[in-house]
C-alpha cells in the first residue's frame, strides 16, 4: 500500500482554517457519541485525516485487485455505520474517482448518534461535492444506537440495500458504552449489516487495535471472533494484529494511525 498520504490541500484548509479543528490525540478507550463540538472539533482535527487516509489506502487498493467487478459500475451504493464527521467517506470517494473513471454518481447514507459530527460531516461533504467529479447524493439517519431494540429502529429506516458498507472505528464504542450487554458487539452488528447488503457487495470493518478495558480483550481478537460467528466469508485483511497508515498535514507530518481491518461479504 502507500507509505505516506498527505490530505488534500483544500480539505487541510477547510478542517484547520475554516472549522478550526485541532490536533489532540487520544489515550484511553472513547465514546465519540458522546461528546460536544469542542471534543469533535479536536476529532475532527486527529482522526478524520487518519480516517481519510485508511479509507483511500484499503478502497483504492481493493479497488485495484478487484477492478474487472468494479470498473463498469456508474453508480456506487454506500452506507456508513457510525460515519463521526466522515473522514472515511471522504478517503472512499477519493478512491472511487482514482480507481474507477466510469463511476458517475455515489449515494450515500451516513449514520450516526453524535449530532455535532453529523452536522460537521454535512458542511465537508457539501464542500467535496461542488469541487468533486462525481454526482454525490447524500442523506444522514442521526438516530442513536442504545440496545437491541435501536437497531430494529434502525433496520425499519434502511429500505434499500447497498454495494459498500462500511464500519470506520465505531464499533469499538458499543464495546466500551456495552451497548449490547456483554455480547460480542462485532457478531450483532455484522449480522445486521450484512441483511443490507446487495449480494455481490463489500462490508469494511476498521477497527483500533488496543485492549479494551471495558471488554477486557484485544479488539481485533473480538472482531475475527465476531466475524466467525456471523458465519461471513472474510475476502481481504490486513497481515497479522494491525496495520499502519501515515498521514501528513498542516498540523502533523506522518502522523500514525494503526488499526484491524477486515473485508467481508455474504
Amino acid at each position: 500500500m502507500f507509505n505516506c498520504v498527505s490530505l488534500p490541500q483544500w480539505l487541510d484548509d477547510y478542517i484547520f482554517n475554516q472549522q478550526k479543528a485541532n490536533y489532540c490525540p487520544f489515550n484511553s478507550d472513547m465514546t465519540v457519541i458522546d461528546w460536544d463540538k469542542n471534543n469533535v472539533l479536536n476529532y475532527l482535527g486527529t482522526y478524520f485525516p487518519r480516517s481519510y487516509t485508511e479509507a483511500y489506502c484499503i478502497f483504492s487498493e481493493y479497488f485495484k485487485q478487484h477492478l474487472q467487478e468494479w470498473q463498469n459500475r456508474e453508480s456506487i451504493s454506500v452506507f456508513d455505520f457510525g460515519c463521526g464527521t466522515g473522514g472515511e467517506i471522504i478517503g472512499l470517494l477519493e478512491a472511487i474517482g482514482k480507481c474507477l473513471p466510469c463511476t458517475k454518481q455515489v449515494r450515500i447514507i451516513a449514520f450516526d448518534g453524535n449530532q455535532d459530527a453529523l452536522r460537521l460531516f454535512e458542511d465537508i461533504i457539501q464542500s467535496y461535492s461542488e469541487q468533486a467529479q462525481l454526482n454525490i447524493q447524500y442523506q444522514v439517519i442521526p438516530v442513536r444506537i442504545d440496545d437491541f431494540y435501536d437497531l430494529t429502529i434502525l433496520d425499519t429506516l434502511l429500505t434499500d440495500k447497498y454495494d459498500i458498507i462500511m464500519s470506520f472505528k465505531s464499533i469499538c464504542e458499543f464495546v466500551t458504552k456495552e451497548r449490547f450487554e456483554k455480547q460480542n458487539a462485532y457478531e450483532h452488528i455484522v449480522r445486521f449489516l450484512l441483511s443490507k447488503l446487495n449480494d455481490d457487495g463489500i462490508v469494511v470493518l476498521v477497527d483500533v487495535t488496543s485492549y479494551n478495558n471495558v471488554s477486557q480483550k484485544w479488539l481485533p481478537c473480538m472482531m475475527d471472533k465476531g466475524l466467525k460467528a456471523a458465519g461471513c466469508n472474510v475476502v481481504s485483511k490486513n497481515d497479522g494484529y494491525n496495520q499502519a497508515f501515515f498521514i501528513s498535514h498542516s498540523e502533523r507530518i506522518r502522523d500514525i494511525s494503526k488499526v484491524a481491518w477486515r473485508i467481508v461479504q455474504k
